[in-house]
């Protein structure tokens, strides 16, 4: 195979990218105003469902399309790139937390009832892991699960920043089942659970924020949530390890989410460039609009490739080695495009001058929404430090 065939992109990545384009054809900026201000994407997010966006990573047997993470990946950043702002969210909460969580690790019975609503956009998904004392250190986690006689969990605890609970008919909820003075390593003794965040021992909070999201953010409290073992997901205290199916994908998703927001915001700012004349000559004749420009456009493209190869990785790397080589990729991926997807939004902003703040141009909502992408999931810096732990050998570092 040449360098040429090994970079051409097969006739399913075409066919999913054009359709992506067409959904995302038919949602405007004012469409996406209103999202962000509160309005449910649901005409959206049911043509996602009828194209087969939501199960692409689903088997066959369960109602999906039986691809990977390359496919989801391409899918978000084609829909982000044509001005779907903050779909990556909605994929991210649903099909990652949802369908890419169930299909790994998910019993039979698990698959056979969620999956399937999953694919068709009939059930919404959410997950609890950040809890306000622990941040990025979830083994610190202090939602417990407390076994009772009759073999059922009573739950109690706190998460914070969890997305769309308001919306979702099911979470993936972590939590501790044995106490870490009680497991070998800090990481064990976490627990996967199914769990109905509609119940009425979940007490939920709307965080104020001010980003443009298609979804609300909301602090949870769990005051005696029962929760049966057949709501486990996985194995039992092995919840942590099983869950780097998940952020992995996450974090992967979300950097294609990135690259989708820098295309546009670059393409915006080459059509204003072209267009806006400040004495007698178009501003995009100028060096100092077109380097900038020329910078964070050859950073999207390179960013790109780092996502495609995590992906790849992904869906074809098995092996706890394996995993782990991933996981940095995945990392570096992620860190490289939310960084790269943040400059091109902040280069597309100063091009437009003072019309770059006016909501009418939709600019500086896409700057606002792409600074979360450096802050979560996993913030530059986390990605940094795994980088220079794993990769690079240096010592631990917090």
């Amino acid at each position: 195979m040449s360098f040429t065939d090994g970079f051409a992109e097969s006739e399913t990545h075409r066919m999913m990218r054009e359709t992506a384009r067409e959904v995302a054809s038919d949602y405007d900026d004012t469409y996406w105003r209103q999202v962000s201000e509160g309005m449910a994407p649901t005409e959206f997010w049911q043509d996602c469902a009828d194209a087969g966006f939501l199960g692409v990573t689903v088997p066959e047997e369960y109602g999906g399309e039986g691809m990977g993470i390359s496919e989801l990946t391409t899918i978000v950043e084609e829909l982000v790139a044509h001005g779907s702002m903050g779909a990556e969210m909605l994929f991210v909460v649903n099909v990652v937390f949802g369908a890419v969580t169930l299909t790994e690790h998910g019993t039979e019975e698990q698959k056979e009832e969620l999956l399937e609503p999953l694919v068709n956009g009939d059930l919404n998904f959410c997950m609890a892991l950040t809890e306000p004392n622990a941040g990025h250190n979830a083994p610190n986690l202090d939602t417990v699960a407390a076994e009772q006689e009759d073999g059922t969990f009573l739950i109690d605890g706190s998460k914070q920043w969890i997305s769309g609970v308001d919306e979702a008919d099911r979470m993936l909820l972590v939590a501790r089942t044995t106490p870490k003075d009680a497991v070998a390593k800090r990481t064990q003794g976490i627990t996967l659970f199914l769990v109905d965040p509609q119940d009425e021992n979940v007490e939920r909070r709307e965080l104020d924020v001010g980003i443009p999201t298609p979804e609300k953010q909301f602090e949870l409290s769990f005051d005696g949530y029962e929760a049966s073992a057949d709501d486990i997901i996985g194995t039992r205290d092995m919840g942590l390890y099983q869950l780097f199916d998940t952020v992995n994908p996450e974090r992967l998703v979300g950097a294609a989410g990135a690259i989708g927001v820098g295309r546009n915001a670059i393409e915006r700012a080459v059509d204003y460039a072209s267009d806006r004349v400040v004495f007698d000559e178009p501003i995009g004749a100028h060096q100092a609009i077109q380097h900038p420009l020329a910078d964070s456009y050859s950073k999207i493209q390179a960013a790109k490739l780092l996502v495609q190869k995590a992906a790849w990785m992904l869906d074809e790397t098995d092996g706890t080695e394996g995993m782990k080589k991933t996981a940095e990729i995945s990392n570096m991926a992620k860190l490289r495009a939310t960084e790269a997807g943040h400059e091109a939004t902040d280069v597309t902003l100063q091009t437009h001058g003072g019309n770059g703040f006016s909501r009418d141009y939709m600019i500086v909502e896409m700057w606002k929404g792409s600074r979360l992408g450096t802050v979560a999931p996993g913030s530059s810096q986390m990605m940094r430090n795994h980088i220079a732990e794993h990769t690079l050998g240096l010592p631990r570092s917090y």
